[in-house]
Parts: structure tokens; sequence; C-alpha cells
């Protein structure tokens, strides 16, 4: 994964926010965008005793990167992975489709190039 410069361009930051979604499924070894959600929304639906969508289940962690944005304002990671919950809760919405091959940005894909 490419290191994030310490004052980073917004498009870095959105660049970061999509190797963290690859890197994060690979290590979780999820079959699709949408399994840990949906099995997370399984259990809450249980506890809670109503359904609990995917999305809810983004939106709520979302809720929960910025109350840690507010209390550690200098943590990026806690940006990038809002920024990834709110992109996951429009999948589940239906506004982005699920599970398309991924294709690098092409910045990233140069700065690839230039590692090789």
């Amino acid at each position: 994964m490419t290191a994030v410069h310490p004052r980073p361009h917004p498009g870095d930051l959105l660049s970061h926010a999509f190797e963290l979604i690859n890197a994060r499924g690979a290590e979780y070894n999820t079959e699709s965008l949408d399994q840990h959600f949906r099995e997370a929304a399984a259990i809450a639906t249980v506890v809670l005793g109503k359904e609990v969508t995917a999305r809810d289940i983004a939106m709520i962690m979302a809720c929960v990167k910025l109350l840690r944005s507010k209390a550690s304002p200098e943590k990026l990671d806690n940006y990038v992975d809002g920024m990834n919950y709110l992109a996951f809760a429009a999948c589940f919405t239906g506004l982005v489709p699920l599970n398309l091959p991924v294709k690098a940005p092409a910045k990233l894909k140069a700065v690839e190039e230039a590692a090789e």
C-alpha cells in the first residue's frame, strides 16, 4: 500500500481509501463487498429485535468514525474509514453497483508502475 503524505491532497485520501477497501477485503477474506455488513446486520437484528440492514451498519460505522474524528482530529484513519463507510452505504442503497471487478485509479497505477 502506498504511504500517505502527512498533508495529503483530498484526491490522495480517496485513492488511499480505495486501497484500504481492497486490502481489507483480502485480509478479512470476504466473498463479496457486503458480506460482513450483512452478517453484522443479521446479528444486530436479533439483538435489537427489529430489522437492521447492511446500509444501517455502514451508516452507524460512519457515525462512529465521525465521533472518533472529534476525539482524535489528527488521526487520518478516521476520515479515510469514514469515507469508505459512506461509500459502502451508497452501494447498499443501490446507488453504486456491488462486486464489480476492481480497477486501480490511473494515479495509483502510475505509482505502482514507478515502484517496479
